[in-house]
């Protein structure tokens, strides 16, 4: 019986980092992405142990595949990673319909979709890491739909966790800050955007992976992170969302 870790959003930034950190741990590495190029790259990386599909996740139909590869042999699934996902900074009337259906299925329904395909093949001492954020704490103007999904993550993700206990599958929300990758947005309406405390993808996935060894049903990484999630829960949300808003006004007009 063969040992897997599956990993969405796998061939760049956060996915890659768990790539890296996770392939020794397993048979085999099942790499989802969209991009057939980084793919590629990921496998000439990390060799033979890749094993990459090409799975656009904002058609919950196309994890068919992954169904259909895991009744061709036996297999255990040790981890599965939910990391993919994308967002900009917008004015929630700027998203069409079709931008509406495709964030929420690659952030909430593949997520939730991929774990009840995968949870069969676990067995006690698997793990779940779904991938949230800072933002998953508090509405985020700006950011509506990316922060409305990520809560949605968290929630469901604990809430899973409380279900699986029974069976030793652990399940943990990583909710990191801004992270360093390809897909984080540098510029809008001609102005430089700035984020503070800027975290390498591969200590956010370290933390996350040691958090989820402990059994830890969520992982935040870093001081600063910790310090807005106390501030969310104990500040009215309005506050918050202002001081956001003051940061970003020069973005949006």
């Amino acid at each position: 019986m063969k040992n897997l870790a599956i990993i969405t959003g796998a061939s760049g930034g956060l996915g890659k980092a768990f790539t890296k950190y996770l392939i020794d741990e397993v048979d085999e590495v099942w790499a989802i992405g969209r991009n057939r190029e980084k793919l590629n790259s990921l496998k000439e990386t990390f060799g033979v142990k890749i094993r990459d599909y090409s799975v656009d996740l904002s058609n919950t139909a196309n994890l068919e595949i992954i169904k259909r590869e895991l009744n061709k042999e036996e297999y255990s699934i040790k981890y599965l990673v939910n990391n993919a996902g994308s967002g900009r900074m917008a004015r929630s009337t700027d998203f069409s319909a079709q931008d509406i259906e495709s964030h929420i299925n690659t952030h909430n329904t593949s997520m939730a979709v991929l774990c009840n395909i995968c949870i069969p093949y676990m067995k006690k001492g698997s793990h779940i890491i779904n991938v949230a954020s800072q933002s998953a704490f508090q509405p985020v103007a700006y950011i509506n739909l990316y922060a409305a999904s990520k809560a949605f993550c968290c929630s469901y993700s604990r809430a899973l966790n409380m279900e699986l206990k029974e069976r030793g599958i652990v399940v943990t929300v990583a909710c990191p800050g801004w992270i360093k990758t390809d897909l984080l947005q540098t510029e809008m309406n001609g102005h430089k955007i700035k984020f503070p405390h800027l975290a390498e993808p591969d200590d956010v996935a370290v933390k996350t992976i040691r958090d989820a060894k402990k059994g830890r049903d969520i992982s935040v990484y870093s001081a600063y992170v910790k310090m807005m999630q106390f501030f969310s829960k104990f500040y009215p949300h309005k506050w918050i969302m202002r001081v956001w808003l003051r940061s970003v006004k020069k973005y949006i007009e």
